[in-house]
């Protein structure tokens, strides 16, 4: 997946779940949208190297959105959550993901009272699949969420409620930076989410997770890595 050319800036503060100030090359002061509710713990910092998408629409409130931090460690981190979404749905339709073999995609079906990211299916199965962004890493071990989500906890029910009536489901994780070499959830930020995790992998559900490689051109799914539930 390409990225658009971006605007380099440096990250001053968050300033509200949705909004951040950063400074332009040029010196100006600004406002991006940041597009996740995560926090970004230890991929968003003071004084970063960030880049910039700007609005295709001039009468946008924030003229720019955040795309992409500098960790500390050197590396790069695509921050935007749906992003994860659109890599995943690029990577089945060029055959990349040897998981998941099916024609059909489709996006944000409703099932009950959510929409759920996917629906694939090859004329005879169907699996339903729930894909987050990551962009927490520690010790090697990609994190997932780096904060409480309700919502995602009740897609993961839905899933085990699929599941029951007899479809394939799973649960997708894509690490959005590349230092991450395993999956687990985070136990110590959502420890119910965790819970609801494995409780659904025991009731069916697969859980897969990918680690992604970026750069300023753009982000492709580097590797299938191992999953730690327990």
């Amino acid at each position: 997946m390409r990225f658009p050319t971006f605007i380099p800036a440096v990250f001053i503060q968050r300033k509200n779940r949705f909004t951040a100030d950063v400074r332009l090359e040029g010196g100006d002061l600004a406002q991006a949208y940041v597009p996740t509710t995560g926090r970004l713990t230890g991929a968003l910092r003071p004084g970063s190297r960030v880049w910039l998408e700007p609005a295709v629409n001039p009468n946008r409130k924030l003229l720019y959105t955040l795309a992409l931090t500098m960790l500390e460690s050197g590396g790069l981190c695509s921050v935007n959550a749906a992003l994860a979404n659109d890599l995943f749905e690029e990577s089945l339709q060029l055959g990349h993901l040897e998981a998941f073999p099916y024609g059909s995609v489709e996006r944000e079906v409703v099932f009950g009272h959510s929409r759920l990211d996917f629906r694939l299916s090859d004329g005879v199965n169907t699996c339903w699949a729930e894909v987050k962004s990551v962009t927490y890493v520690e010790d090697g071990f990609g994190l997932f969420p780096d904060a409480p989500t309700g919502r995602g906890r009740k897609h993961l029910f839905e899933l085990a409620e699929l599941s029951r009536r007899g479809d394939r489901v799973c649960a997708v994780f894509i690490a959005q930076r590349e230092d991450a070499a395993r999956f687990a959830p985070f136990e110590a930020v959502d420890p119910e989410f965790a819970a609801a995790l494995r409780q659904v992998h025991q009731q069916g559900a697969e859980v897969h997770a990918y680690r992604g490689k970026v750069n300023l051109e753009g982000i492709t799914i580097m590797e299938k890595i191992r999953v730690a539930l327990t």
